[in-house]
């Protein structure tokens, strides 16, 4: 009997332990099969396209009208689906803006000795200055003291530069020996039509090429005569220069002479868009420093904004734009939405918040990329930006 029972368990023991053998087989193959069939799933999906995002770009939901799968796996499992993203992988790089400089320097009587040494030295300091190389500069004088028409008011006289726009420093001797053939002993100081021809000429240069930046400097040490007697006064004169700032963004920068009215000059200057003139009226040996002032002020740092790859149209909101250094080293420069909301931090703006052509960097960004003058500016096409 007692054998009878070990054996009873014995048996037992063997059954179980068969059982859960084989529920263990079961169960392996189960999941075995399961992992498979999900693999298999996998397989069968469209493979995933990771962002291919710049630094700091925004991997954003917009999936540019692509279908999004009804059975996607992201989407049963409670996450957000993941979809292309269009964004380019490299940048085009944008071409900085030209500058264009005409210089209109008063040579009447009233400039002769200091004056007339420390404006013309300086002037040709800063076409020889290495710092200056790439930009295209002319120059024309006033008055014109014996006109066919005996009328030196008269703008027409004025649209003609005695040095035509060159680039530097190719042009740099043009300059020079120009300047060197001029006396300041002209009879008069015709503002309004040496102004008035001088941006006409400015506006059909800026005209022929729009992807440069034209700017007038003016210098002059008087006040205004020897036009019609409206012509003569400086609000008048101001809306020549206006006009010109508003309709071809001709900037008008001034430099005032000991002998000018600051006051008057300071008109002139803020109607073409320079807020006041650069006064050397007390120390004509800075007439040079401004100048480079002048050159820091006047390439602000614009960029051709190069065409979207295939022809893609412009999206304003997805323009991404980075600087890069010359061993190509990316920083991305956020976007603002305009130069009154640069401050004192990097960002850049476009030109026209509708019609585009250029963008602009803020004053901080373009002092970075003054100082390092190897590196350039890159665009991404379809890629959120960082805001400032």
């Amino acid at each position: 009997m007692l054998v009878g029972g070990a054996m009873f368990f014995i048996l037992r023991s063997i059954f179980f332990r068969q059982c859960a053998l084989g529920l263990s087989l079961v169960l392996a193959t189960h999941l075995a099969c399961t992992a498979s069939t999900e693999r298999k799933e996998d397989s069968m999906q469209p493979p995933r396209t990771d962002s291919a995002l710049p630094d700091g770009g925004d991997d954003d939901a917009s999936n540019n009208g692509a279908t999004v799968d009804d059975h996607d796996l992201s989407f049963e499992t409670g996450m957000p689906g993941e979809e292309l993203d269009s964004c380019a992988q490299t940048g085009s790089e944008a071409q900085p803006v030209q500058l264009d400089v005409i210089v209109l320097l008063d040579r009447s009587g009233s400039m002769y000795g200091t004056n007339w040494t420390g404006a013309t030295t300086a002037l040709k300091q800063f076409v020889q200055d290495p710092a200056s190389d790439g930009i295209n500069l002319g120059i024309l004088y006033f008055p014109i003291d014996t006109p066919a028409d005996s009328l030196v008011c008269n703008s027409a006289h004025y649209q003609d530069l005695a040095v035509p726009l060159g680039p530097l420093p190719q042009n740099a001797p043009n300059i020079v020996q120009s300047i060197d053939s001029q006396l300041p002993n002209g009879g008069s100081t015709p503002m309004y039509g040496a102004l008035e021809g001088t941006l006409k000429a400015a506006s059909a240069a800026q005209l022929a090429q729009p992807n440069h930046k034209v700017v007038v400097v003016f210098a002059s040490d008087g006040d205004p005569n020897s036009c019609p007697a409206q012509q003569n006064v400086i609000a008048e004169i101001a809306t020549v220069v206006q006009s010109a700032y508003a309709s071809s963004s001709i900037e008008t920068y001034v430099i005032a002479i000991a002998g000018a009215s600051l006051v008057n000059l300071d008109q002139l200057a803020a109607a073409g868009g320079t807020t006041q003139a650069y006064d050397v009226t007390g120390n004509i040996n800075q007439f040079a420093q401004k100048m480079a002032d002048i050159r820091a002020s006047a390439l602000a740092c614009e960029y051709i904004i190069p065409d979207p790859p295939a022809n893609e149209p412009l999206e304003l909101d997805r323009v991404v734009v980075k600087y890069v250094t010359d061993d190509d080293v990316q920083a991305e420069i956020p976007r603002t939405e305009g130069n009154l909301n640069c401050g004192q931090d990097p960002g850049w703006y476009y030109d026209d918040p509708v019609q585009p052509t250029r963008i602009i960097l803020c004053p901080a960004s373009c002092e970075m990329a003054h100082i390092d003058n190897r590196g350039r500016i890159d665009v991404f096409f379809g890629c959120k930006p960082k805001l400032n």
